[in-house]
């Protein structure tokens, strides 16, 4: 196309997130054709978004029925049609309304319809590739010889809305401290969100710390008001909640290019933040974040890396909403302090270490991979081969399995980090069988420790951090896998190291305390229960406290959710917890309080003397097996 005078129409879509995202296209094909007629046919709320414009000369409205539609475009006699809706509907009104030129993705089926065809990148399963829809966009542009180097998303405040903010809020433009917006909802579905309980945590906190103004903005539809309402209900902090006081669109942009910080889900206001270069925090669970990245210098976006995300799907199907429950208030916190202090140092936060794929077999953290290049371990076949380390392998530990200890060096730590590498070579054929069955589908020994560890601090169950993993197939069968875990810092296994006040005379004071730790430990393994795991060696020596008090749990491997006999595994992994217990710490009163505490009950029940019975008797089993063996039994006397 040359610059002439074209009578342009352009389809925007229709999602308030992705038009905004259209901005940079919309500027360059304005500035394309200067001199041509260029109107825009959008949604209501897209128009009230994008108003006032300077990118077209007109506004156009669909409509339901596409042939009336396509009469009314023909009447209009448009020389051309860019389609940035990617819908078969769009296609078919154009194609219908008779429009000579019509440019946009051959996608949808609707390729046959358009004269000009762009192809959206595909991956080899056939879905599309994840590539931001900025660039998706400016890639039409591109197509019709504008200039694409301006990336930056652009909105316009009109002068009425900033009137009637500034007089309906006098507050929050006559402000000494922060001003930060909170957008706890989505249009997308629930799964984005972020809990409400979590949101009033961090507007709490930034009263106390910054004497911040806080706004809550949600859609006025009954979800987001319920949202609203939930986080003052958290909060004892006088909170301005828009669900009570609602803006228009245009008032709600002015109100964005105010705040000092921007807290949202994966949601379209936050590219409104983006556009008035506001500092802003992007809190992500379902959706693979490469969709709208725009490299925006001023925003941090922490990902709820679970491994069932991204799932696209608009409401988790999971027990638990793991990806944006894995998204702790203090990672928030974090971010806050870097953005209002001007010292981002992070465009991304992980909930869980980003393990980049160096080859089909080999995962490695990224903080990590200086220093494991250093050692050479850059392939599984180097992995295997590695012995510079200490052998922490048993006698009694099977043939196929082997253990090291050594230091490495990271990004992040100083001095080294003790890591561990389990190594899995050529496990028996029966023994992956049986791996295969408790997880009732093909998986490495390796990767049976690797999904738990990423899966269960998303519940606040800590685990060891995976520094790398990998694993080799056969035809069938895995020929080898491993595993390199970090050693959990400032903590030490019950086994080896009880609080003192068990160990101290039993005044008063250390009763109570170990009241307090025997209560939090049931409780610790009531919410590792809770996920629909069992451990299968829920020993002392597998559970660590640090020296904050909090516990973590390491020894995964052999970590399932049964589908069958799920008391059976309970009831092991109890009965692995008593015998363990020392009792020349642990008394009668001691084991009674914790199964209460783990029940979260106040007496007994019948059912629960049943339960009781059961791990008394596989404990006295374990304990029979033991001596027979020459063992000790902790918990006998």
């Amino acid at each position: 196309m040359h610059n002439a005078d074209y009578n342009i129409l352009v389809w925007l879509p229709s999602p308030m997130g992705d038009a905004i995202l259209c901005t940079p296209a919309l500027r360059a094909i304005r500035n394309r054709f200067s001199s041509s007629r260029i109107t825009f046919l959008a949604d209501p709320a897209v128009r009230s978004v994008l108003s006032p414009c300077s990118f077209n000369d007109a506004w156009l409205q669909p409509q339901r029925n596409p042939f009336a539609l396509a009469a009314r475009l023909k009447a209009h006699r448009f020389t051309h049609a860019i389609l940035f809706k990617n819908s078969f509907a769009a296609a078919l009104v154009v194609s219908l309304a008779r429009i000579p030129n019509r440019i946009g993705y051959a996608r949808e089926l609707r390729g046959p319809m358009l004269t000009d065809r762009l192809y959206p990148p595909m991956l080899p399963n056939g879905k599309f590739k994840p590539l931001s829809m900025l660039d998706y966009y400016l890639a039409i542009a591109e197509r019709l010889g504008a200039d694409t180097t301006n990336r930056s998303l652009e909105l316009q405040i009109d002068q009425d809305d900033s009137r009637n903010l500034h007089a309906e809020f006098p507050e929050l433009v006559k402000h000494k401290n922060p001003v930060v917006v909170l957008v706890p909802g989505g249009a997308f579905g629930p799964s984005k969100c972020w809990p409400s309980e979590n949101f009033a945590v961090i507007a709490d906190w930034l009263t106390e710390k910054y004497n911040a103004t806080i706004v809550i903005s949600v859609a006025p539809d009954p979800l987001e008001k319920k949202i609203a309402a939930e986080i003052c209900a958290f909060t004892s902090r006088k909170l301005l909640n828009l669900a009570e006081h609602p803006l228009d669109l245009g008032e709600l942009k002015m109100l964005f290019s105010l705040a000092d910080l921007v807290i949202t889900n994966d949601t379209g206001p936050r590219h409104i933040a983006i556009a008035f270069k506001r500092n802003l925090i992007t809190l992500f669970g379902p959706n693979d974040p490469a969709w709208t990245d725009t490299d925006y210098e001023n925003e941090i976006q922490i990902v709820g890396n679970v491994p069932c995300a991204p799932c696209t799907s608009p409401t988790c199907k999971k027990s638990e909403h793991l990806c944006m429950l894995s998204i702790m208030p203090d990672m928030v916190r974090s971010a806050v302090e870097e953005l209002l202090a001007g010292r981002r140092t992070r465009a991304t936060v992980f909930t869980h270490p980003h393990l980049e794929k160096i080859s089909d077999s080999f995962f490695i953290d990224t903080d990590y991979k200086a220093a494991l290049a250093g050692l050479g371990l850059t392939s599984i076949d180097a992995v295997f081969s590695f012995s510079s380390a200490q052998n922490l392998t048993k006698s009694n530990l099977a043939p196929f399995r082997s253990r090291l200890q050594f230091e490495i060096d990271s990004l992040q730590s100083l001095p080294p980090t003790t890591v561990f590498l389990k190594r899995y070579d050529n496990p028996p054929i029966l023994f992956q069988l049986k791996n295969w069955l408790s997880h009732r589908r093909r998986i490495s020994c390796a990767s049976s420790e690797v999904e738990p560890i990423r899966e269960l601090p998303a519940a606040g169950v800590c685990t060891p951090k995976v520094i790398a993993y990998g694993r080799q197939w056969g035809a069938l069968c895995e020929k080898r896998s491993f595993i390199i875990t970090e050693k959990i810092p400032h903590a030490d296994a019950l086994e080896r190291k009880l609080p003192d006040c068990f160990n101290d005379p039993p005044t008063t004071e250390n009763l109570k305390s170990r009241r307090d730790f025997v209560a939090r430990l049931a409780s610790f393994v009531r919410k590792f229960h809770n996920t629909g795991y069992c451990h299968r060696d829920l020993y002392f020596s597998h559970i660590f406290c640090r020296t904050d008090g909090t516990f973590c749990l390491i020894d995964l491997a052999r970590s399932f959710k049964p589908a069958l006999m799920h008391p059976r595994f309970l009831i092991k992994d109890i009965a692995q917890i008593h015998y363990s217990a020392p009792a020349a710490h642990f008394s009668g009163s001691d084991r009674l309080r914790f199964y209460l505490a783990y029940t979260a009950c106040n007496r007994l029940t019948q059912r629960d003397k049943a339960f009781i019975r059961k791990v008394l008797a596989k404990t006295n089993r374990m304990a029979e097996h033991d001596r027979k063996h020459g063992g000790c039994v902790p918990f006998a006397r």
